[in-house]
């Protein structure tokens, strides 16, 4: 995780190309634009908070599966909770895939000097911390 900028959880470098998972963005799932500007905040992330989604549990493995459930989520979280976009800065699926949640997130974390400002977990959203999500897809 070094190597996506991650203060704290160094890795040896010949470790971080081995070590640094593929995420696919909101670009890659289809995601929406976000329905209002998101804020950058002027610091890395250096803590990574995991949490689910309430879901059906699933037995479809599938990356298109984990697409379609990151659009779910997305509009779940635009259109009944009220956010300007899906709550998380990122998703790992039920199959494994790894997926930006929050538009920027991942061009952020990569950058190691800033952060998106998240919806999903009250009181940790300004936070130096990374919100990751796991999808019972």
């Amino acid at each position: 995780m070094a190597g996506l900028g991650i203060t704290g959880l160094a890795l040896p470098s010949s470790a971080q190309a081995a070590a640094a998972p593929r995420i696919y963005s909101c670009a890659e799932w289809g995601a929406r634009p976000p329905a209002d500007p998101l804020v950058t905040l002027n610091h890395p992330a250096n803590r990574i908070l995991v949490h689910h989604i309430a879901d059906a549990n699933s037995t479809d493995y599938s990356q298109a599966h984990a697409f379609q459930v990151a659009r779910d989520e997305q509009a779940d979280h635009i259109d009944n909770n009220g956010w300007s976009d899906t709550g998380q800065h990122f998703t790992i699926s039920r199959g494994g895939y790894d997926l930006e949640g929050r538009h920027g997130s991942l061009a952020a974390l990569r950058s190691g000097n800033t952060m998106i400002r998240g919806a999903h977990c009250p009181g940790q959203n300004t936070t130096r911390s990374v919100l990751r999500t796991r999808a019972p897809t």
